[in-house]
């Protein structure tokens, strides 16, 4: 896994600081551009100033009336904890309002202050007087003006923000002076309509009281009454009423009690003798004949211990024990009867009583709707006056009142003169410009590498496109002029030639690993014809075929580089060789002899055929079966050939050598070549079937991707080429 990438996958801290350092300029240029703007923008600000005064808004003004029974008209503050939060809320609003502000510009005469409202540079008198005219004094002192109320207290800070300290101060408490008036004015103004609103109260329920007292004369005289008279009356009849509700309820009570002991007698018989009914306990002969029937029935017992039933003497008692119980009959339905009588005479005496009630009821009633009609009148009268008294005292209140200048708004602390500006805020700018300028930096660098859509890493072509990855090249940065190493001139290493002419270079190892995974591709079947070839120009093929090409046949296989870019050619460039004759005069004479267009390169088994002259149509001669024939003439000589093509998205030559290759191997320039590039090369190359071997990443910020800290390690300790540490003037490759 690569270090710049997580666990997960996802790109990791390492990747960031990558995109960053890759786009430090960008982001040194927003971050100077963020401050360098902040600074002039701070000193362009105007100074302003801010004046604070203490305002104290207690919850209810001092009560010059305490020992008064009523509450004021209009009561300054609340009293009640639930609305306190609310009545502070909307005292803050009354002090931001409009009402206020107008109270401040005509004390102050600020609406003619030109000062004040910004137009003393305005030149010439009619424009002053149109920017006058469009001008608004109490919208300025309420924009400028701020409320903030200080914590677990009553105290509010009233700040107002100028650009002259003084006038600041004067504004600021000016409006805490107009605050406390309108509160105070308010408060007179209600208690005077209230005051107004009383007397006429008065008035009318003084009439209303002489109106109540002619009518109660009035009906004095039709019924004839006077109060002491009738209340005696009222007080004996009501004593008759309860003597007789009493004896009515004792009499229900003893009929009750008569009825139930009727019923309880009606049930007995003879045989009921142990019946606990009171008439039949305090009854001395059922008590007697009760005895006897006791001891008439232990005798039997007794003697059936001796004899049977059918004695004499069993039967002599028997026959006394039911005469005994027929006595008992005879009895009991004596007292049945006397019961009777005595709860009929009971009824009779309980309904006498219940309508001697009902005739005192019916008087008491009759008296009561004439003492009833009086009282409402007596009632309303009294009303009235009790109505008017207490409106009396409400408007003695009320006047009193509106002469009192209690107020519950006082300050606390007068405003200074502010020494010191509150805006601009330098520091404040500055911390906020700092963090933008790194904020927005990075996140530009971000967006900017984000836009970029070109290949960087081997993950990218291996998970977007599938291709295989055989290796990179690091960047190599050409030198310029001549330097000196050992005491001796060298001459400067070229780019193209880098495994040449530094075998022991980080390069050199790339290509040799590239080298190794084309031979390990396919064991099976050998790769003798070799198509190397990029999506679009200056990607590095011709400089990959040569380095390539190089370590293989260091190796020992005798190599054969052909030059099939009959557009651009650039392989004779590389050796200082000159591209008259190459592989296109072959394609006009295939019998030609090959040693009139190979080129010796100097390196052991390293030979090459350049282009030679551009024809007005590499396509066709490319397609002819004179190309296959000259390939197979070169291939008795040569172990392996690479063909340097043009672009595969730019023109067909490299579809029409790929078809007739053993395979293609694909090269990309990091950071340069675009996904949509590859894209579009991988399709192409599939739709004609080439045998894509797979892709290696060229030009490769081995420090910024991850790649080749290993090789870094080792040829710094051997004190091998770094083509990175040794080169910073420019890339050719």
């Amino acid at each position: 896994m690569n270090d710049s990438q997580n666990e997960e996958g996802w790109p990791g801290i390492g990747h960031y600081i990558a995109v960053v350092w890759k786009h430090r300029w960008l982001v040194i240029a927003f971050g100077v551009l963020v401050m360098a703007g902040t600074v002039l923008f701070t000193q362009r600000q105007p100074r302003i100033y801010e004046a604070v005064t203490q305002l104290v808004i207690d919850p209810a003004a001092p009560q010059y009336l305490s020992s008064m029974s009523g509450q004021e008209v209009m009561p300054l503050g609340t009293g009640n904890s639930w609305s306190t939060r609310e009545y502070f809320e909307t005292q803050h609003r009354i002090i931001k309002s409009r009402m206020v502000a107008t109270m401040v510009v005509e004390r102050l005469a600020l609406a003619s202050n030109l000062d004040f409202l910004g137009i003393k540079g305005i030149e010439g008198d009619e424009e002053r007087q149109r920017a006058l005219s469009r001008a608004d004094p109490v919208a300025l002192v309420t924009s400028r003006l701020a409320i903030e109320p200080v914590q677990d207290s009553t105290i509010v800070l009233v700040k107002f923000r100028d650009e002259d300290p003084e006038r600041a101060r004067k504004i600021a408490d000016a409006i805490c002076a107009a605050y406390g008036d309108a509160n105070l004015e308010q408060k007179i103004s209600f208690t005077g309509e209230a005051a107004k609103w009383l007397t006429q109260q008065v008035e009318q329920g003084r009439a209303e009281v002489e109106a109540g007292e002619l009518s109660v004369m009035q009906f004095k005289l039709k019924h004839n009454i006077l109060t002491a008279t009738l209340g005696d009356k009222q007080n004996q009849l009501g004593f008759r009423l309860q003597d007789a509700d009493r004896q009515l309820r004792e009499a229900r009570t003893e009929s009750e009690r008569l009825h139930s002991t009727l019923e309880q007698v009606r049930k007995l018989d003879g045989d009921q003798v142990q019946s606990s009914v009171e008439e039949v306990l305090q009854n001395g002969l059922v008590q007697r004949l009760k005895e006897q029937t006791v001891q008439l029935k232990n005798e039997r017992t007794v003697m059936l211990n001796r004899y049977l039933e059918t004695h004499p003497d069993v039967k002599a008692v028997d026959e006394k024990i039911a005469r005994v119980a027929e006595a008992l009959r005879v009895e009991v339905a004596g007292i049945q009867k006397m019961s009777e009588r005595r709860y009929q005479s009971a009824l009779s005496s309980e309904h006498k009583l219940a309508a001697d009630v009902a005739t005192v009821q019916r008087e008491l009633l009759a008296l009561n709707a004439v003492e009833l009609d009086y009282k409402r009148l007596e009632v309303g009268l009294q009303s009235k006056k009790d109505m008017v008294s207490q409106l009396m005292i409400r408007l003695k209140e009320a006047e009193l009142q509106a002469e009192s200048r209690a107020n519950n708004v006082r300050v606390l602390d007068a405003a200074l003169v502010p020494q010191h500006p509150v805006s601009p805020r330098w520091s404040l700018n500055m911390v906020i410009a700092l963090l933008l300028a790194v904020m927005g930096g990075l996140g530009l660098a971000l967006v900017v590498e984000g836009l970029d859509s070109s290949i960087k890493t081997q993950e990218e072509l291996e998970r977007e496109f599938g291709l295989t990855f055989l290796g990179m090249i690091p960047r190599i940065v050409p030198e310029r002029g001549k330097k000196k190493q050992g005491g001796q001139v060298v001459e400067p290493v070229d780019p193209d030639r880098y495994v040449l002419d530094a075998p022991t270079s980080t390069a050199a190892e790339c290509a040799r690993t590239i080298r190794t995974n084309l031979l390990f591709m396919a064991p099976e079947r050998e790769m003798r014809k070799l198509l190397i070839t990029s999506a679009g120009p200056r990607e590095g093929k011709t400089s990959t075929c040569v380095n390539i090409a190089a370590t293989m046949a260091m190796s020992g296989a005798k190599i054969l580089v052909i030059d099939t870019d009959m557009r651009r050619p650039r392989l004779h460039r590389i050796f200082g060789m000159q591209n008259d004759r190459g592989i296109s005069n072959l394609l006009v004479d295939p019998e030609r002899n090959l040693d009139e267009v190979i080129r010796d390169t100097g390196v052991p088994n390293f030979d090459i055929i350049s282009s030679g002259p551009i024809p007005p149509n590499p396509a066709e001669l490319l397609h002819t079966p004179a190309f296959k024939r000259v390939v197979e003439r070169l291939l008795e000589r040569y172990d392996r050939i690479i063909f340097d093509s043009p672009p595969v998205c730019v023109v067909t030559d490299a579809l029409i050598i790929g078809n007739q290759c053993d395979g293609c191997m694909l090269v990309v320039r990091s950071g340069d070549t675009s996904r949509d590039m590859v894209r579009k090369a991988r399709r192409l190359i599939a739709d004609v079937n080439i045998n894509i071997l797979g892709a290696l990443l060229n030009g490769v910020h081995v420090e910024k991707h991850g790649y080749g800290s290993t090789y870094y390690r080792y040829y710094r300790a051997q004190g091998g080429y770094l083509p990175e540490d040794e080169h910073r003037a420019g890339d050719k490759v």
